[in-house]
């Protein structure tokens, strides 16, 4: 009785050592990305043929190649639609009105409707010169990479399944997979017991 309440006690220390430890990994990856990205939540203003451009829209959005192609084809079955809202404002030209809406949505100008203000991974402000208007788009990116980590338990044996997710297409994944040993791991050491690397068809 003693022996099993020594080793569960054991146990429940390295369950609880192993948490903090990956609480403490992804607040520290958390932080990193959200200052990353603070910046790239601000409005821009683009020209219509820029939007036909994959490689400028990779390197100005900071988005991946899947998400630039994403773009530009929600973006043509977007602007055949009735927009969400509309909004008039006083420029002298497009271009003025463009760059008129961007500052006024990175300010929050509580004038403007609230989709204009909708918190979204990037935001555009498109000039249509064709209609003689100004296209606001707001978009929610498709993560590239994805990181999970959690506890599981295979015949007795405890273990830390700790896994990386690589989306490379609209809804398909490769997901390699590793399983730590606890009992290493409070001991300052790195031990797997197993690993699986599988493909993901995401809907």
């Amino acid at each position: 009785m003693v022996q099993w309440l020594i080793v569960r006690k054991k146990f429940l220390v390295m369950m609880i050592v192993s948490f903090i430890i990956l609480c403490g990994l992804f607040v520290c990856l958390w932080q990193r990305a959200k200052q990353a990205k603070e910046g790239y939540h601000k409005a821009i203003v683009l020209q219509q043929e820029q939007l036909q451009l994959t490689d400028y829209l990779e390197k100005e959005l900071h988005i991946s190649k899947m998400n630039a192609s994403e773009l530009q084809a929600a973006y043509e079955q977007e602007k055949r639609k009735p927009p969400a809202t509309s909004f008039t404002v006083q420029a002298p030209n497009l271009e003025a009105a463009a760059e008129q809406v961007a500052e006024r949505i990175n300010v929050e100008d509580k004038n403007l409707p609230p989709p204009a203000l909708e918190k979204t991974d990037r935001t555009l402000v498109v000039k249509n010169d064709k209609d003689y208007k100004v296209d606001v788009l707001k978009i929610n990116l498709d993560k590239v990479w994805e990181i999970s980590a959690g506890v599981g338990n295979h015949q007795g044996d405890t273990y830390i399944p700790v896994g990386v997710q690589r989306n490379y297409a609209a809804h398909k994944a490769v997901v390699a997979e590793v399983h730590l040993v606890p009992e290493e791991l409070v001991k300052g050491k790195v031990k797997t017991s197993g690993w699986e690397v599988r493909h993901v068809w995401r809907y």
